[in-house]
């Protein structure tokens, strides 16, 4: 009997030994149940909570790693959740400004930038989430860090304008964020602005069938939202934005208004007065409620931004809409290759040149509309010109910035490939077509930027940011901007490229299509004070510390400043919010629109204090005249073994030297320290005295807590049986 109680005490000791895996049984706590991205501040995540049991949710946070960012670079911000899901139900998160459709199904509504996500963001839901580190319990995600997918994850199913939902059949975490991503393995695709799901999980939802796309569609106006894009209703593929295509007319997005006064001398003032001027005759067009249809190229519905291209017939009169804006001067045209239909090129174009031949609206001799619309988002979005200008008649191609040598009616817009497929030769003594006869020249950045336009230069240098087609690089000389349209290196590749040095509004480049990529290697951002950052630090990573932001523009523009009052503009979608002060911001400092600007890659908000360790030492003694202190004539004892526990875990085992000292470095805490007692030896006295050196343990350890003071000194004594030993 007492062998089988033996046994039965063994197995129970063996089972409460086993390791318990916090991680294994917490991964599939909560699901993301669905996704909202609708338009614009309607966006919104709903938690759904699979268990028989209430979570309590303080220790959950959802953390977004903005356009490809991972632990170690980029943005990343996290939200803290609260309150608590009850079993088999939900908990909604959304965005402050959503509309009420949104709003009355929420339990959080919040103003952070976690909820400002885009369709190409990735969503962690993170339990115990440590700000330091960006990890934790991954409970589920949406997304891919460390990648950055262009607009969106997936296609068919898309984090980009759609609701996703989970059923039933797709029940499965995903809690690996660095591997690819496709939503379709979580969700099924609802239209845009789908909420009557939100809120509600019950796993049975249906996807509707796959929209089959048409070359036409009839729909109602919902409103107009400028001169040449509008809402409608029903959606087309999921969209309800409509941009009109073949025409382009003046931006309004810039100025809240324009100043009469200015019109007819600033680029912007003049600008949104002819957008104001298009807009008001769109809206006399096209009246709410109104039936049309949309024609599009059903291979090619939307651009990149998910608005359908199409040209607008209104249904009462057959009028196209586009050629009436071109015929009466409110829109140039504007066609970028492919041209679906040249019976339609030519029908625009002979409008746009009747247009300006009569010197009607936007060509009137008195006040012409000074910039084109795309010459205007090329230098006032700082992006440059993108494309290389055609001219139909002629079939002569021309750099970008020389788009102002085809006469307006013979434009078309082509990437050089495109322009040469289709037969297009390069103009001469114009840049792209001028023979080039001095060889490229291997250099570093700094003599690159010194060498002035028209350079061809081989560079070398670590790929530090990609924004769209501007590649920043840097060397130990400077940086530079490599500007590329098909080649996209990794953050962190060391490249080499050759091309022609150029300048687009201010900020120096080399173009290039000649790209290898060399290696690998990082860049270490040197601090900067706001008041030294200029000319000399274009297109090199920095880092500026201990910041307030001040204001924000409609561009998503941050003025920050710093305790001296210096001020410096930071040009970044999300992440920071006016009147918080951030500890470090990280980035490539870029130009446009006649300033410098930082381009973050990391945003610290606290500073992280690292702990110092402090030191723990003591000895072993031989306590000869057995008064528990340390003196004449003891002796030290060396190879005593020290184990030292904290929270019951071992962390560190040391051994007395020669000298019978030990020492050990600890982060501050609770330890208990366990001495290893020496073979015919007993412990002395604990003494409680004042002496520098006593023997400090009771049954062969000591607890004490680990806090600032630097040094701590814990030492142990023992002695020869010599009768009853007793503590004083």
């Amino acid at each position: 009997m007492k062998q089988i109680l033996r046994l039965v005490l063994v197995v129970a000791l063996m089972i409460s030994m086993m390791p318990y895996s916090k991680e294994a049984h917490a991964a599939s706590n909560l699901l993301i149940s669905e996704y909202v991205e609708g338009s614009s501040y309607n966006k919104a995540l709903e938690i759904y909570n699979p268990g028989d049991t209430p979570v309590d949710l303080s220790n959950y946070s959802l953390v977004t790693f903005t356009n490809g960012a991972n632990r170690t670079t980029g943005t990343v911000t996290a939200l803290k959740l609260s309150g608590t899901i009850n079993a088999k139900s939900t908990y909604v998160v959304a965005n402050q400004n959503a509309g009420e459709a949104v709003l009355s199904k929420a339990q959080l509504t919040t103003g952070s930038a976690v909820m400002n996500f885009n369709g190409d963001d990735t969503i962690v839901l993170f339990q115990n989430y440590d700000a330091v580190t960006k990890d934790g319990v991954i409970q589920d995600s949406i997304g891919q860090i460390g990648v950055d997918p262009g607009t969106d994850f997936g296609t068919d199913v898309s984090t980009l304008d759609m609701t996703l939902v989970r059923t039933n059949e797709l029940m499965t975490a995903d809690t690996n964020i660095e591997d690819a991503y496709n939503p379709n393995q979580q969700f099924i695709a609802l239209p845009k602005d789908t909420f009557d799901q939100l809120g509600q999980f019950d796993g049975t939802v249906i996807a509707p069938p796959a929209e089959v796309a048409k070359d036409e569609y009839q729909v109602k106006v919902l409103r107009v939202v400028d001169g040449d894009t509008i809402k409608i209703s029903p959606a087309i593929m999921g969209a309800d934005t409509i941009r009109f295509v073949n025409m382009d007319t003046a931006e309004t997005y810039h100025l809240d208004a324009y100043d009469e006064s200015l019109i007819t001398t600033d680029l912007n003032h003049n600008q949104k007065y002819y957008g104001e001027l298009a807009k008001k005759a769109l809206n006399e067009k096209l009246t709410a409620g109104m039936d049309i249809t949309v024609k599009v190229n059903k291979d090619h519905i939307t651009d990149d931004y998910g608005r359908v291209l199409g040209q607008v017939i209104r249904t009462s009169d057959n009028v196209n809409i586009n050629l009436e804006m071109v015929r009466e001067g409110f829109a140039a045209t504007y066609f970028i290759w492919p041209v679906l239909s040249m019976d339609d090129y030519n029908m625009f174009q002979s409008a746009v040149k009747a247009a300006q031949d009569t010197g009607i609206g936007m060509w009137n001799r008195e006040n012409p509309q000074m910039e084109l619309p795309f010459a205007f988002r090329a230098r006032y979005d700082g992006k440059g010109f993108l494309r290389y200008v055609g001219n139909s008649d002629t079939k002569v191609f021309y750099d970008p910035q020389n788009y102002d040598q085809v006469p307006v009616d013979k434009r078309i817009f082509f990437t050089k490939e495109e322009a040469i497929a289709q037969g297009y030769t390069p103009a001469s003594g114009n840049g792209e077509g001028e023979v080039v006869t001095e060889p490229a020249k291997v250099m570093d950045i700094q003599t690159a930027r010194e060498s002035g336009k028209g350079t061809n230069a081989i560079v070398t240098g670590t790929v530090t940011h990609i924004d769209g087609y501007n590649i920043y690089i840097q060397d130990n000389t400077g940086g530079i901007v490599v500007r590329s349209k098909t080649v996209k290196p990794n953050i962190g590749d060391v490249i080499e490229a050759t091309g022609e040095t150029s300048e687009y509004f201010g900020l120096y480049q080399i173009e290039s299509e000649n790209i290898k990529v060399t290696g690998t290697s990082k860049v270490t951002p040197e601090i900067k004070d706001l008041s030294a950052i200029g000319e000399t630090e274009e297109a090199e990573l920095i880092t500026i510390n201990d910041v307030t932001v001040k204001s924000v523009n409609e561009h998503q523009e941050y003025t920050v400043e710093d305790e001296n009052g210096k001020t410096f503009m930071i040009k970044v979608k999300s992440g920071l919010e006016v009147g918080k002060t951030y500890h470090a911001i990280t980035g490539v400092v870029t130009y446009s629109y006649d300033n410098y600007k930082l381009l973050p890659v990391d945003i610290v908000e606290k500073e992280i204090v690292k702990e110092v360790p402090k030191t723990l030492s003591g000895i072993a003694f031989l306590d000869q005249n057995h008064n528990g202190k340390f003196d004449r004539p003891d002796k030290l004892l060396k190879n005593i073994k020290v184990s030292i526990y904290k929270e019951n875990e071992l962390v560190e085992e040391v051994v007395t030297d020669n000298n019978g000292e030990y020492k050990a470095l600890l982060l501050n805490g609770h330890y208990t320290l366990r001495f290893e007692q020496p073979n015919g030896l007993i412990e002395t006295f604990n003494d409680k005295g004042d002496d520098e050196v006593d023997s400090d343990i009771i049954n062969g350890e000591v607890k004490l807590e680990i806090n600032e003071l630097d040094k701590q000194n814990i030492s142990a004594g023992y002695t020869k049986p010599v009768g009853k030993m007793k503590h004083k």
